[in-house]
């Protein structure tokens, strides 16, 4: 579970070789992106041919619905890009043109150049997607026009297409400026693969990690599914030209994903118990409480847990470290001590805890529900085989 790339960009700062996991095709092109820096200024070249070509961007008010409409699906006919799925709810008629010239260009520019100058625009792209749409760009929700965004939208926001993707642009090849300024960076592979068959990537890829460093997901967290569906539409990065295909593959893929919300009502039917005495209390306590579903998705993801970390275990080698940061939450007013619960089940799998460190977070707007509560503080588990 590589997330948005931090631990691959700090393994090769640090000149270590890497193998980063993800089954969350985003989370792969972030990774592959940030980690494998090209020289910036075939970077910006590309990027500025992509500005130049596309043409400038309608003015607002200048299409209707209809013609918007029309104009993103011809601009976008035979590319790699998809439309998303009710598009102008998401975008202004003037933005979602612009953005799709900028695409159709960038699917004629980029046929020439390389699979590595393709990952660093594409990452731009979807780096641009939240910037210019009317959902709340901040990591509050899964995907939603919020109370305070309306607000927004209401006073005016002027967005600029081509001054986001330029920006993030400018700052991706910033980046790259300082990757460049190591003496050696460290070889890092991204692998699209699920977490929960960790030891069997491991040996596709002949590779035995010494240490293992993740984030797992919060067990209420909103899914990378759903905040990230606008990106996923607009960059095809579920390989179907039916953008309504893409959604069904998209959400079928989720379903794989651990701690996934969206598990078909017969996989959590007859789930086993859980041996975890503190675990299983509070599974019944929320069944008592008329949430099945709610507890059945909670012992589904302990279960997974169990098996993504005796995976982690038997792809370490004696000795090996395993590091993982994670906090608390809570379900319809239970809380969920999953730092301990998470050690507990380490220590069952096998492991040693060598530490745990609480801190207090400094963004504590976490990606999932919180009925008016928010996560204060995340712990880092350090475990040894």
């Amino acid at each position: 579970m590589c997330g948005s790339g931090t631990v691959a960009v700090e393994s090769a700062v640090a000149g270590r070789e890497a193998l980063c996991i993800d089954i969350d095709p985003l989370s792969e092109l972030m990774t592959r992106a940030k980690s494998q820096p090209i020289p910036t200024d075939e970077l910006l070249d590309v990027g500025e041919e992509i500005l130049s070509a596309s043409g400038p961007v309608p003015e607002e008010g200048e299409l209707s619905e209809d013609e918007a409409r029309e104009e993103v699906k011809s601009n976008l006919s035979g590319t790699r890009y998809c439309v998303p799925y009710n598009l102008l709810h998401w975008f202004d008629p003037y933005v979602a043109v612009g953005f799709s010239r900028l695409l159709s260009t960038a699917n004629a520019v980029l046929e020439d150049e390389s699979d590595e100058i393709a990952d660093a625009i594409h990452l731009c792209f979807a780096a641009s997607v939240r910037r210019i749409s009317r959902a709340d760009p901040q990591p509050v929700s899964g995907l939603e026009v919020t109370k305070v965004r309306r607000q927004e939208l209401e006073k005016g926001i002027d967005f600029d297409v081509t001054g986001t993707f330029e920006q993030v642009l400018n700052r991706l090849g910033a980046g790259y400026d300082e990757l460049h300024d190591i003496d050696e960076l460290g070889d890092v592979t991204t692998v699209h693969g699920n977490a929960k068959n960790f030891e069997g990537v491991c040996e596709e890829h002949n590779k035995q990690p010494e240490l293992v460093i993740t984030s797992p997901p919060y067990c209420m967290a909103i899914e990378y599914h759903r905040r990230h569906r606008l990106e996923y539409e607009w960059l095809g990065l579920f390989n179907d030209e039916d953008v309504e295909d893409q959604r069904n593959e998209r959400i079928e893929t989720s379903r794989d994903f651990f701690g996934s919300t969206s598990a078909k009502q017969d996989t959590l039917r007859n789930l086993p118990e859980i041996k975890h005495e503190e675990i299983s209390t509070l599974m019944n306590n929320i069944e008592e409480d008329g949430k099945e579903r709610k507890a059945n998705l909670l012992r589904k993801y302990f279960l997974d847990a169990y098996d993504w970390i005796e995976q982690v275990k038997k792809a370490l080698p004696e000795g090996g470290l395993f590091c993982m940061t994670v906090g608390p939450s809570t379900s319809y007013g239970h809380s969920i001590d999953t730092p301990k619960f998470l050690t507990d089940i380490a220590k069952e799998v096998g492991f040693e805890v060598v530490s745990e460190q609480a801190y207090k977070l400094t963004n504590n707007k976490m990606q999932y529900p919180t009925d008016g509560e928010t996560t204060e503080m995340e712990s880092l588990i350090k475990l040894r085989v």
